[in-house]
């Protein structure tokens, strides 16, 4: 049986997939500035001495770091895709492509289950289904045994934050941390942190042998973004 066939579908899907990095780039946009308009937020609450009240801050922010990190890998198996787009031109037997190409597409229609905003995502994934078939995407969607998704994309969207992640204390021991790593790193004084003044003082004291500890705990939560595609390479 001859699985090869030219598929008449190609031109609309790669324009899906262009269009959707497209929105992915405004999402990402509207995301990073939420993050930073929330992390305002906390200072300011913390400078009013609010802590309790940036706890649900801190969970958002969180979130939404891990929606970037999914938004970064779509966009890493959309690149992969166009510059390798005629394996899926000529292909119509999932199982004949390469197990890189296999990977990106199976990771799209993960991701299509899980990422309702992204819309081209969803019509990319019905492309997909008429192309490869119905076991293929189910085999995705569902994580069944012998699935192609890449294990970058499913770690992000299992990563879970327990209710007792994050406490008041820290909250404060977190962002009194970065506040002395920029300092350390801007060789400014701790005296100029601005609006702290005499609590921000006492705490950078108590708290600046855990700086360490608390900056490799910033690292992973950003992670899976910042250091996703260079990840993606090594695996291969």
């Amino acid at each position: 049986m001859i699985c090869s066939s030219r598929w008449r579908k190609a031109s609309k899907c790669k324009l899906l997939i262009k269009n959707l990095l497209c929105s992915i780039n405004a999402y990402q946009s509207r995301k990073e500035c939420m993050v930073r308009q929330a992390q305002s937020d906390i200072n300011q609450l913390l400078l009013s001495n609010l802590v309790q009240e940036t706890i649900p801050k801190v969970k958002h922010i969180y979130e939404d770091k891990i929606r970037l990190a999914a938004y970064s890998q779509v966009e890493y198996f959309c690149v992969f895709i166009l510059h390798n787009f005629s394996d899926l031109k000529l292909q119509s037997d999932v199982n004949l492509l390469p197990e890189e190409t296999k990977e990106a597409i199976a990771g799209l229609i993960f991701a299509a289950s899980r990422i309702g905003e992204l819309k081209e995502l969803i019509f990319i994934r019905r492309l997909f289904f008429e192309r490869f078939g119905f076991e293929f995407d189910r085999d995705c969607v569902d994580l069944r045994p012998g699935n192609f998704v890449s294990s970058e994309i499913i770690k992000i969207f299992i990563k879970k934050m327990s209710q007792d992640a994050i406490s008041p204390e820290t909250v404060v021991e977190t962002n009194i941390a970065a506040s002395v790593e920029s300092v350390t790193e801007d060789s400014v004084s701790t005296n100029n942190l601005v609006g702290f003044g005499d609590f921000c003082e006492v705490m950078v004291e108590i708290l600046k042998p855990g700086v360490r500890r608390k900056r490799v705990m910033k690292e992973n939560l950003k992670f899976l973004h910042q250091n996703l595609i260079a990840s993606q390479g090594r695996d291969r």
